[in-house]
């Protein structure tokens, strides 16, 4: 028999097993596992917050005793209206919701929370259905996609709401603070199974750290600083932690965190052995932040020439071969890292903006990380990444026309560009050669269109694509980036 894993680190946390309720468990973290055990009594009831809770998460440490109770006027029963919150610094909205599409009720507020911003509005009411929040429908929203879209608001929040008579009877009988309702929906990471649910909480529940995400940023509101998250590879399984302080919190993440990270060797082994000749530079988990609609973990994997996103670690070559999204790095550029200059979003210090030139235009995304050190690796490889796909790759062609005259337009880092006619898949005449350095512009109609002047007689020359051209324009920009990056002109 094996012997057991010698523990690494071991302690008193708490899990919590509903948006209200806690209880004492023995975490132990070994080489490849973090296991959490309830043990006997570990059962203790949630506690109030001592201040104000941002509310708009969803996520209460117990019922502050605190809570607004207007009467609701007749008048507004089942008709829309439109309130206009500004949040406050501390507090956030001052709201708690239930409800969602999982549970087949609406996005309710269950609670409000007196002197914070909605209760400020006095046009609020426990009971009232949130429609939408600035312009986002949350009619068919689970809890998760309410709670992420109200966390994700700036500091003026535009609420449709509609008061729901019969839904408010239900917050009224609820019994004690605290206690669960048959729809109430912990908030939780996007993408992830169930939470766990009290009669599953007698036996030892264990997280393999194998490409497990830690977390802090996801977590609801915690004005404390003491919360954690931990969710499996395969986003089936999590367990939100609590620490006694920040310090000991800070500890068990890091813990966590180095653990995850020194499995990281064995983890590229078994990718490359998935998909031979697959190279994998860097992996790990990041948020993409959007507009509107929640935020959405996803797994980054740099290989040489693309950077691969996953909703979970694949198992499978399969799985391997088939990404949610694929980024080619010869046609993405990394655009920001820190706060955006046009960006709204949240956690925007800890953020990178991509975009990339495709057959369907220019898209941008957002990607939030955990720390100023992830946020300096990724930064570096994907600009790294670039120069090193452009270096690869070398030469792409695609076919346009010139002057009428149908041709194929080559693009070498070193030779630069040339027009040519082919037979057969054989270069038969060029019509067209100018090295980089002549280049002194090059725009793009965004349809199918792209003007390239290289100072000759020529003047201006039009090439028609007959698709758009932001992909052939992204990659000329990395060529030239990459040729920079040649002369040491870059850091």
């Amino acid at each position: 028999m094996a012997a057991a894993m010698k523990a690494q680190k071991t302690g008193l946390l708490e899990l919590r097993v509903t948006v209200s309720r806690w209880i004492r468990v023995l975490a132990t973290l070994t080489e490849d596992t973090l296991t959490v055990n309830p043990g006997e009594g570990a059962e203790e009831p949630a506690k109030p917050s001592p201040g104000p809770v941002a509310a708009a998460a969803g996520a209460i440490n117990g019922d502050p005793p605190n809570l607004s109770a207007c009467p609701v006027p007749e008048t507004i029963t089942n008709v829309k209206r439109t309130v206009r919150v500004t949040k406050q610094d501390v507090g956030g909205l001052g709201i708690s919701i239930k409800g969602g599409k999982e549970n087949k009720m609406p996005i309710l507020i269950s609670k409000i929370f007196k002197g914070l911003a909605a209760d400020q509005t006095e046009a609020l009411y426990v009971g009232d259905a949130i429609l939408s929040v600035n312009g986002y429908d949350l009619r068919e929203a689970t809890h998760d996609e309410a709670v992420q879209a109200l966390k994700k608001t700036g500091k003026e929040v535009i609420l449709e709401v509609k008061y729901i008579k019969e839904m408010s009877a239900f917050f009224k009988s609820s019994g004690s603070p605290g206690a669960s309702l048959p729809w109430e929906s912990p908030p939780s990471t996007p993408q992830r199974g169930s939470e766990i649910s009290p009669a599953e909480v007698k036996e030892p529940c264990s997280i393999p750290l194998k490409m497990c995400q830690v977390s802090r940023k996801q977590c609801p509101p915690d004005t404390e600083n003491r919360y954690f998250e931990v969710v499996s590879s395969n986003r089936k399984n999590s367990v939100f932690l609590r620490a006694k302080d920040p310090a000991m919190a800070q500890s068990w993440y890091n813990a966590i965190q180095t653990g995850a990270a020194n499995l990281l060797p064995r983890v590229k082994e078994e990718m490359r052995n998935m998909q031979p000749g697959m190279e994998v530079k860097h992996l790990g988990w990041i948020t993409e932040q959007v507009s509107q609609g929640p935020e959405k973990p996803v797994l980054a994997v740099l290989t040489d020439r693309d950077l691969l996103l996953y909703l979970c670690f694949p198992e499978s070559r399969e799985s391997l071969s088939n990404p949610t999204k694929s980024h080619p790095l010869i046609t993405t550029r990394l655009v920001h890292s820190g706060p955006g200059k046009s960006s709204p979003l949240l956690d925007s210090e800890l953020s990178f903006g991509l975009r990339s030139g495709t057959k369907q235009g220019v898209e941008t995304h957002v990607f939030r990380v955990d720390s100023a050190k992830d946020l300096s690796v990724w930064t570096h490889l994907l600009v790294e990444g670039c120069h090193s796909a452009a270096e690869l790759i070398k030469e792409v062609t695609t076919a346009c026309s010139w002057n009428g005259k149908e041709c194929t337009l080559g693009v070498h880092i070193d030779e630069g560009f040339t027009l040519f006619t082919e037979e057969m898949g054989v270069r038969k005449s060029i019509l067209l050669q100018q090295p980089f350095e002549r280049l002194r512009m090059s725009s793009d109609d965004g349809v199918r269109m792209m003007f390239l002047d290289f100072g000759g007689p020529e003047a201006e020359i039009q090439l028609d694509l007959r698709c758009c051209p932001k992909t052939i324009v992204f990659i000329i920009h990395s060529f030239l980036s990459a040729k920079v990056k040649r002369l040491g002109l870059l850091a």
